[in-house]
């Protein structure tokens, strides 16, 4: 049986379709093979066979693979896929248990760990095309993740992290970032190990260096003597400078102790090493910085001063060295160091790893350590606690070496506010850390109705269902209750709220007073909904009582109607005013002239009798009132008095005051029309004075017609004359040679 499986496998892999090719078509393939060794074992031997088939296959393959690369035109790589894309399909076969859901994960461990690097890239890519298909269902820390995870970690055990393969690393790290979560156990570090220990510098080169040159000083001076006093100074401080040298190197070198591990801060006396070798680095990286940008400062000003000096161009591995820049590793040769000091980026590099020691030092002040220190991540403390005093100091030095990182040219303030950034999005990082990598998945928005939990769209159908309805239509036409009122009062512009009233004219009285009656009409619709909805929440109320009671809603009602109407506040018919209230009687006439309203708040003098109720003055009102002669009903049982609204009768108040100032104001001007008027309502004095100005046009139009034919019918007059004077004058022309000639005729006749 295994051989016939073996055959089938080889069937498919000889009508395996070309790339690229479509999946269904391979899992028809698949599935039909599959279902022909169903039934003829169990299914646990059936799947241990098909795996060893496959397996079989596949490192057959891999054995051919140096051979394979060395001829050209191979297709090694296009069948190695061949057979790993057969061994994913035969393992998402679940129904029928062809192969478990981790076979094409422990094939690629083996494989990966039989194949060259550039093989393995290679089949990484595969990885990278299926990684849909292959975390498919995955859970992290266990099963087929695990061993997924396994495999590219050793992976990157064999992988250089610099030179050529950099770019391999890069490709595994952010494929496993994008399958694995963030916070994975496996990547986050918990127990806070650092990388690997300083082993120091190793001088053993210069020191056999020195011997040597020691010795044949030696021996020259045994030659010649005469030269050791003159050369004695020069060969002092030569090796004055040397020890100097040699001092800072030392202590330049030591830095990265501190560095690459933290933890020796515990250490007695370490901190205070660590300081002076600090205070002796800066001010030599500072030196380096200031000589530098002295030299750009001269190269500058010779720019300046031959602008039209040609330019070399830059080659392009000086452009790349001058933006791009990498350490595979320090060189700590003593000759060198010099070198490296007057390199920009060897200083940044320096300056930086000093920032982060030192950021990383402020975490550990007795106050920032009670914030996170907790039995959890002991593993993360230190028996280490930064006193006031050296807190301080870190804090100077960290102003220095940033002001340092600064002035560094090229870029100084772009680099220094790029790691500024860094640093703050570390804190946060490292924040988490402290926490114990808390995970970082939160569980969807829930909420519980009717008993159950339901999500979000469950929860707001209701709310987004109402919010889908038509809106009612807004009260307000102008958008707001204010600009309403002020547009219904009669203001149309601007002008009209900033310019005061200026009484000019009747009609400027009239627009006060309208200006009142719309008022009056907008608080009485107030008064109205008001009233409406206390009555309407007095019926609920009164239906809620009755509920309670077990008393029939319509007795509790009736019952309960005259009780609010005595005692309840009115209701919206009682709180609208009446619509023709009764006109207030003046017991006085004006003494100026009958139709003439008193002045408001005028006293009634007792001695003048009241007018008769049928012939009695009206105040000034906007609307004419009934005739005086209309009986009057039959006086009925006294209703209770009703409150009276301030605000109306403030407004009815300012209507008699404008009305009032707009007739005294006529009086002189228009006084033949107070006896039209009658009541006093201003707003027909207004049309009587309007009707007379149209009367006063009309006749001066008629008059300025009349003048003008009276003009024109002289002019007529004139011409005709003018006619008959030059008629008679042309008959006297044609008539005056002829009489002419007959008297000198006749005086001819007479000399004869």
């Amino acid at each position: 049986m295994l051989s016939s499986q073996c055959q089938s496998v080889q069937q498919l892999l000889k009508s395996f379709p070309e790339r690229p090719f479509d999946q269904k078509q391979l899992d028809d393939k698949v599935a039909k093979e599959v279902r022909k060794f169903q039934n003829k074992a169990s299914p646990e031997n059936m799947k241990s066979r098909w795996e060893l088939v496959l397996r079989s296959e596949i490192f057959a393959l891999a054995e051919t693979e140096g051979q394979a690369l060395r001829e050209s035109g191979s297709t090694y790589y296009d069948d190695l896929m061949d057979r790993l894309d057969l061994v994913l399909t035969f393992t998402e076969h679940r129904d029928t248990d062809a192969c478990d859901s981790s076979f094409p994960f422990t094939v690629l461990q083996d494989l990966l760990e039989t194949q060259t690097i550039p093989s393995c890239s290679h089949i990484f890519s595969w990885i990278e095309a299926r990684a849909s298909r292959l975390t498919k269902g995955m859970v992290p820390q266990k099963g087929k993740a695990l061993t997924l995870l396994r495999t590219l970690n050793d992976l990157l055990r064999r992988l250089s992290k610099m030179g050529s393969t950099t770019l391999f690393c890069g490709r595994i790290s952010t494929f496993l970032s994008g399958v694995f979560p963030l916070g994975e156990r496996s990547g986050v570090n918990l127990r806070g190990e650092y990388g690997p220990i300083w082993e120091g510098v190793i001088d053993v080169e210069r020191g056999s260096d020195v011997d040597m040159k020691a010795g044949t000083s030696t021996e020259a001076q045994a030659v010649d003597k005469m030269d050791v006093d003159d050369k004695g100074d020069e060969e002092a401080k030569r090796r004055a400078a040397e020890t100097k040298d040699n001092d800072f190197y030392n202590t330049f070198w030591s830095l990265q102790l501190p560095f690459s591990r933290p933890p020796l801060f515990a250490n007695l006396d370490m901190f205070n090493k660590f300081k002076d070798a600090v205070d002796k680095v800066l001010p030599v990286i500072k030196e380096a910085t200031t000589k530098d940008r002295a030299m750009m400062g001269n190269r500058a000003a010779t720019t300046q001063t031959n602008p039209l000096k040609r330019k070399r161009d830059l080659e392009p591995g000086e452009e790349t060295n001058s933006s791009d820049y990498f350490f595979a590793k320090f060189l700590t040769s003593p000759d060198l160091l010099s070198l490296e000091i007057a390199d920009t980026h060897f200083r940044r590099q320096i300056l930086f790893q000093l920032l982060v020691i030192l950021q990383h030092l402020l975490t550990f002040t007795k106050t920032a350590k009670a914030a996170w220190a907790t039995p959890r991540n002991r593993s993360l403390q230190m028996d280490f606690t930064l006193e006031p005093a050296d807190a301080q100091w870190v804090q100077e030095t960290i102003t220095k070496t940033t002001a340092e990182l600064r002035s560094t040219a090229p870029g100084g303030p772009t680099f220094t506010d790029t790691v500024n950034v860094i640093f703050d999005r570390e804190k946060n990082w490292v924040r988490w850390k402290n926490d114990m990598c808390p995970p970082f998945d939160k569980e969807p928005w829930s909420e519980e109705v009717d008993g159950r939990k339901v999500g979000l769209e469950a929860a707001t159908r209701q709310l987004r269902e109402k919010m889908r309805e038509e809106p009612p239509e807004w009260t307000w036409s102008l958008g707001s209750e204010s600009l309403t009122e002020i547009w219904e009062m009669g203001y149309k512009d601007l002008t009209d709220l900033q310019t005061p009233f200026q009484a000019g004219d009747v009609k400027d009285f009239v627009k006060k007073v309208k200006q009142e009656d719309a008022r009056i009409d907008m608080r009485k619709k107030a008064l109205a909904r008001t009233a409406e909805r206390m009555a309407q929440a007095r019926a609920k109320a009164a239906a809620a009582a009755a509920a309670a009671s077990s008393i029939p809603p319509s007795t509790d009602l009736l019952t309960s109607a005259p009780l609010s109407q005595e005692s309840g506040p009115p209701t919206a018919d009682a709180a609208k005013p009446e619509a023709s209230p009764q006109p207030v009687v003046a017991s006085v006439a004006s003494p100026m002239h009958p139709s003439l309203p008193p002045k408001p708040s005028t006293a009634i003098p007792p001695s003048m009798p009241a007018a008769p109720e049928t012939g009695a003055t009206l105040v000034p009102s906007s609307t004419s009132t009934a005739a005086a002669g209309t009986p009057r009903p039959s006086p009925g049982p006294a209703a209770p008095a009703q409150p009276v609204d301030e605000q109306l009768q403030k407004y009815e108040e300012n209507k008699q005051r404008w009305a009032w100032l707009a007739l005294r104001m006529a009086r002189d001007q228009y006084l033949q029309h107070f006896g039209k008027i009658g009541t006093g309502d201003i707003i027909l004095l207004s049309q009587e004075i309007e009707a007379e100005k149209e009367r006063e046009r009309e006749r001066e139009k008629k008059e300025e017609r009349t003048q003008k034919t009276e003009e024109i019918v002289p002019s007529i007059g004139g011409a005709g004359s003018e006619r008959g004077a030059m008629t008679e004058a042309g008959e006297n022309s044609k008539v005056g040679p002829a009489s002419r000639q007959d008297a000198e005729g006749d005086v001819k006749m007479e000399d004869r």
